[in-house]
């Protein structure tokens, strides 16, 4: 998967909220370096795909899921 700024994103799942005990938003590696492991960044979304406090993109999530 891609950002919208053309990073590629590569375990994606869904965040576990220890405050509300339910999993919300969603959270990836981010490859920063292309090609290059050791300079990927774990980075957040919210439940739309939208960036949250990073700069990397928003991603599109096929059927809002």
């Amino acid at each position: 998967m891609k950002t919208t700024k053309d990073f590629s994103v590569s375990g994606l799942q869904k965040s576990f909220d220890t405050k509300n005990y339910a999993y919300q938003n969603w959270s990836g590696r981010v490859r920063v370096v292309e090609g290059n492991p050791y300079y990927d960044d774990y980075a957040k979304w919210s439940e739309d795909g939208t960036a949250r406090d990073h700069e990397y993109g928003d991603i599109h999530l096929k059927n809002d899921k």
